[in-house]
């Protein structure tokens, strides 16, 4: 089995919106996706995660798209406590919305620790900052 982990690259674009390659496996399972966002979108959900959870309800959610072909892309990474003793897990749901042969799509989760996701943020907010290097997290490194 490989190792679980999410990634974040920033891809050449002229625009004040960033191109974004994200990767992620649950170390069976993986997908990437690349997408449109403003850096100020990431340092948001950078927070987010820092501070997650506010509640045993709390959600954390970044979600662009949808499957319905009305976008060119979905991407969807959700962070959520799945018990009531506090265990976590990140959702991880990509679709490139093709046609036809190139058409893919994935959707997994990885289980992680509450500290691993609030490291996470904590990477990300820093990688908004200085983007020149791929962000790569493991949810068992805090």
């Amino acid at each position: 089995m490989a190792n679980a982990f999410i990634s974040l690259k920033r891809l050449l674009y002229d625009d004040l919106a960033w191109r974004v390659e994200i990767s992620a496996s649950n170390g069976y399972f993986s997908g990437v996706q690349d997408f449109y966002t403003y850096p100020e979108n990431l340092d948001a959900l950078g927070a987010d995660f820092y501070k997650f959870p506010q509640s045993i309800q709390d959600e954390v959610r970044f979600e662009l798209g949808d499957r319905t072909g009305k976008w060119a892309y979905f991407v969807l990474v959700r962070a959520f406590l799945f018990d009531s003793v506090g265990h976590a897990a990140i959702e991880f749901a990509v679709d490139n919305n093709a046609m036809s042969i190139d058409h893919a799509q994935t959707s997994f989760f990885i289980r992680t620790e509450v500290a691993a996701i609030n490291n996470l943020g904590q990477q990300l907010r820093a990688w908004v900052v200085a983007p020149d290097k791929p962000l790569t997290w493991s949810p068992h490194t805090t």
